[in-house]
């Protein structure tokens, strides 16, 4: 909704890391943007910190939480010192069963508004004291006080400001659209970790903050480049360019790369002709949610990944060949992509022909055209139910989940 509504990226990202509110949509106090902190604070705020640094801006700082990081910079006080920018941060659930998030006063162990400290222990076994610092620079205040010092919203500004947010976002868009970033992995930038195409990478991270963050131009300089137009097929001169196999890509084709769920689901929904619903926004969500919950698999770590994917399974192979939703793609309403195609005026081969547009965005080869029509052509098979038939396998095919 905020990318619709044209919010630029750093707003997007304040609002985000700031946010306090209800998760209810139905609570005068509900904030969505509260759901990012939610979903990831516990019993502690290490997670939402590592979480935060990751994803905004391309710094791992996970593996400092209990030891500096061996092949980077990064020390072991520059994780707890922004895990200190989270100490004000609380949870409380509600008795409507919603959960509310805000800040409260921090005093730390010593009980001082003025001096609010937070502790880690080193490996050494040393306990030391550590106040928010943004990356090693010292926010220069340690209150704990709210009214005084909103440390969630401080944090928030100075990530909003930091040309690691441009690069980080830019890293992460350009992985989006071809598979692979310009670092691997791409939340983890720094001196450490070369950059492929530095030139480019500097020169996208630099226009999108001239921009203001508009991810929308970010993305049309991504798909109108030269890179995003060039062909998926090997040929004598690219053949040494497989960065599948770990090599540093260097983008002189176009790198296959398998549809995320939320992507397949989505395509789904719009051959179904299902329209979002503002007014049944929770119920589509639960339905979506389900969904994909047959291909989310928690990899059980203290980073709180999960990883989305087709792997076949019984679940997701189910849920591809003759779940609710995949009947209703494969249904004859007038609604659905296959009810318009079927019931329009046109001739069986374009009718074919639509129908693999739609799917697989090419027209069926000279053999498949053949295969079929000579099928439907024939006074005893059911032309239609030939065409649902089509359309169900080309659905269920590989090149249907693949972008290429």
């Amino acid at each position: 909704d905020s990318f619709a509504r044209g919010i630029s990226f750093d707003q997007v990202a304040f609002e985000l890391i700031s946010a306090t509110g209800n998760d209810d949509p139905t609570s005068d106090q509900y904030n969505g943007a509260a759901n990012y902190i939610l979903c990831l604070i516990g019993d502690d705020t290490t997670l939402i910190t590592s979480r935060t640094s990751e994803v905004f801006l391309g710094q791992k700082l996970q593996c400092a939480q209990c030891h500096s990081h061996p092949g980077s910079k990064v020390a072991q006080n520059q994780f707890w010192e922004m895990d200190a920018f989270f100490a004000q941060t609380t949870i409380a659930q509600l008795n409507d069963g919603s959960t509310s998030l805000a800040n409260v006063d921090y005093v730390g162990k010593s009980k001082s508004l003025e001096n609010a400290e937070s502790y880690f222990e080193q490996p050494t076994g040393e306990i030391r004291v550590a106040y928010p610092a943004f990356l090693g620079q010292k926010a220069n205040i340690n209150s704990g006080e709210l009214a005084e010092f909103d440390r969630r919203e401080w944090l928030a500004k100075l990530v909003r400001y930091s040309p690691l947010l441009a690069k980080s976002v830019v890293n992460r868009l350009w992985s989006h659209f071809f598979g692979f970033g310009f670092t691997q992995p791409i939340d983890d930038l720094g001196p450490h970790n070369p950059v492929s195409h530095p030139e480019l990478f500097e020169l996208l991270a630099r226009q999108t903050m001239a921009s203001e963050y508009d991810l929308r131009l970010t993305m049309k300089w991504i798909v109108l480049s030269d890179a995003f137009r060039r062909s998926s097929t090997f040929s004598p001169t690219n053949d040494f360019d497989s960065p599948e196999q770990g090599s540093s890509p260097l983008f002189s084709r176009y790198y296959t790369r398998q549809l995320q769920p939320e992507e397949v689901y989505q395509s789904l929904q719009v051959l179904a002709g299902i329209q979002r619903d503002p007014n049944a926004f929770r119920t589509q969500e639960l339905a979506q949610r389900a969904w994909l919950g047959r291909f989310v698999q928690n990899m059980d770590t203290d980073e709180g990944n999960e990883s989305n994917l087709f792997d076949g399974d019984i679940r997701q192979s189910l849920a591809m060949m003759n779940g609710e939703l995949m009947q209703k793609v494969t249904d004859l309403d007038n609604n659905t992509t296959l009810g318009k195609i079927i019931r329009s005026e046109m001739e069986n081969p374009a009718k074919l022909e639509h129908l693999f547009l739609a799917a697989l965005s090419r027209k069926p080869t000279q053999q498949e055209s053949t295969v079929v029509l000579d099928l439907v052509s024939d006074p005893s098979v059911d032309a239609v139910q030939v065409f649902q038939d089509i359309w169900w396998a080309l659905l269920n095919s590989n090149e249907f989940i693949l972008d290429h």
